[in-house]
């Protein structure tokens, strides 16, 4: 999987999450004034999605 940050209108920049054949996963639901503030904003998401892996729990036996 990869993260690219792209710009989406002049000014407007947001990122998308690829999934391992190139289809986007996840889209972000803001823009940002530039390039750099929306890498920043992936890179945030990135470390989220780190934490709450770590804190994954096997779901409940089945009765």
């Amino acid at each position: 999987m990869e993260f690219r940050v792209e710009q989406e209108q002049p000014g407007q920049w947001g990122w998308r999450l690829l999934g391992p054949r190139g289809v986007t996963l996840l889209r972000s639901d803001e823009t940002y004034g530039s390039q750099i503030q929306a890498s920043a904003a992936a890179t945030a998401f990135a470390r989220l999605v780190v934490q709450a892996s770590r804190k994954m729990t096997a779901p409940a036996p089945f009765a």
